[in-house]
């Protein structure tokens, strides 16, 4: 039996599933097989935050109401609710998916839904999640885990079932594109949204914007060579939005690029 069907079969299990559903690809292909599977006893769970760019909560509703699966918006601001949450300590994650599934849990049993299920896979053990420590600790089922399926699994899977955004990037919180121990600020992270939907308007796929010390913006892109076509229109967008510094990264995009700040801490 194929793990794909298998996965099927454990979410049958499951009775009533909740989906924390970012509208990224490895939560679309749960909440899709999660409402074929279950159908109105399935459920997703989208969580509307500053961190979160305003695309990719567009997207997630759009990509709800295509589905077909019941879905629910709920308002959370990390900043100000998570302490310490701001100073983006290298626990930041932990601590943000601890206060989302203590709100996904109380929503779950306001609405008799017997599991919270997420969309880690097994290939997130390659990076350092701590996110993936706090579901555990809080019971959230992680199918894609427990069946080692991967992120080339899932594309493969989601290409298969027609899902529109096989080959979409991978989606993480704004708050990724600032190094650990520099402060979060709503207008830091609105300045990074805005730069990144500058170069989406450009045709850029798969590329970050990070926000470093004195205003610096270093532009991380899969062809780098090719922000060079839009030199002066990129420096002047982002100077605009007050950048002191615009530069690219001659490495190209690479998720989790920040964590190489962790790996070199002494143990």
């Amino acid at each position: 039996m194929r793990r794909l069907d298998k996965l099927k079969k454990a979410i049958e299990k499951r009775e009533r599933l909740l989906v924390l559903f970012s509208g990224g690809l490895d939560s679309s292909l749960l909440a899709r097989l999660a409402y074929d599977v279950l159908g109105t006893r399935a459920a997703a769970l989208t969580f509307d935050s500053p961190i979160i760019p305003r695309h990719e909560i567009a997207q997630a509703k759009k990509d709800a109401r295509q589905t077909g699966i019941e879905h629910v918006i709920i308002p959370i601001d990390e900043i100000e609710q998570i302490p310490h949450f701001a100073e983006n300590p290298p626990e930041r994650c932990y601590l943000c998916r601890k206060k989302r599934n203590e709100l996904a849990r109380v929503w779950a049993n306001e609405h008799g839904f017997s599991t919270i299920a997420d969309g880690m896979n097994f290939s997130d053990f390659d990076d350092y999640r701590p996110g993936m420590k706090a579901s555990i600790e809080d019971q959230v089922w992680q199918p894609f885990v427990d069946l080692r399926i991967t992120k080339d699994d899932i594309r493969q899977y989601s290409k298969e079932l027609g899902i529109a955004a096989w080959d979409k990037p991978n989606t993480v919180c704004l708050c990724s594109r600032f190094p650990y121990g520099s402060n979060l600020t709503k207008e830091d992270l609105w300045r990074v949204e805005a730069a990144e939907a500058y170069l989406r308007k450009l045709g850029f796929i798969g590329f970050r914007l990070r926000s470093f010390p004195y205003d610096m913006a270093v532009i991380e892109l899969a062809e780098p060579e090719k922000a060079l076509e839009y030199r002066a229109e990129i420096t002047a967008a982002l100077t605009d939005l007050g950048f002191l510094f615009v530069t690219l990264d001659l490495e190209g995009f690479l998720s989790g690029k920040m964590n190489r700040i962790i790996a070199k801490r002494p143990a």
